[in-house]
């Protein structure tokens, strides 16, 4: 077993990572992906799990789970969440924060992942109060669809008006949180809303093209296919 790139100092970090190097030969492991429009704001890829694969496109076999539309392989690099702790692991050459890392590395919010010399990536964790993590475009490189980002949604996600949510929208009133529960994603709000006309009283399910409304803001959720 390659020996995870991390602090060998810290004991703690060198455990986490052999048991995520551990979790990944379970790979692949379901991951569901949608897009997320909000009105006034914009456009976000959402995927849904705990480990994620980044690659480029393929005709032969199922595309990666984030699919940038570069010189990349299929399975060029995966993410996963352990515990608390977010891990790269690497498939093919890619470089973390100017460190080429060739086993499982910790990552930390700002690093940049820069894959096949050429892709660069922001890895950033917004809130605190969420594990979710959320990745940004420093180069060029996107998925087919235009984007602004990828929400990688291990737990939950908080879409509101503070800068540390993972979207940040500037004129809602409240925060609004999307999570998963029993395969199926909801939404609560302390805010009045309602979804596919519908007025939620507690919390909602968010089925395939729900529309969420409330007194000043909207959004829509779409699944992607496979």
């Amino acid at each position: 077993m390659i020996p995870p790139t991390v602090d060998k100092s810290n004991s703690r970090n060198r455990a986490t990572a052999d048991s995520a190097e551990r979790r990944e030969l379970k790979w692949p492991m379901p991951t569901d992906r949608y897009m997320l429009w909000i009105d006034g704001v914009g456009a976000w890829q959402l995927c849904v799990g705990s480990q994620f694969l980044i690659g480029g496109p393929t005709l032969e076999d199922k595309a990666a789970d984030i699919c940038l539309m570069a010189n990349l392989s299929r399975r060029h690099a995966s993410l996963l969440r352990n515990g608390e702790d977010w891990f790269i692991h690497p498939h093919n050459s890619t470089v973390v924060s100017g460190r080429a890392v060739t086993g499982p590395t910790l990552l930390r919010t700002g690093d940049e992942i820069c894959l096949a010399e050429r892709v660069r990536l922001g890895f950033r964790i917004p809130s605190v109060l969420a594990g979710s993590a959320l990745i940004d475009f420093e180069s060029p490189h996107r998925p087919a669809h235009s984007v602004n980002g990828i929400i990688l949604m291990t737990d939950s996600i908080l879409l509101g008006p503070r800068r540390d949510h993972h979207v940040c929208c500037p004129d809602w009133p409240e925060v609004v949180v999307m999570y998963h529960q029993d395969g199926v994603l909801r939404c609560r709000s302390k805010a009045s809303l309602s979804v596919n006309g519908v007025r939620v009283r507690d919390s909602a399910v968010l089925s395939d093209g729900a529309i969420v409304s409330g007194d000043d803001f909207r959004f829509r959720i779409e699944k992607l296919k496979a």
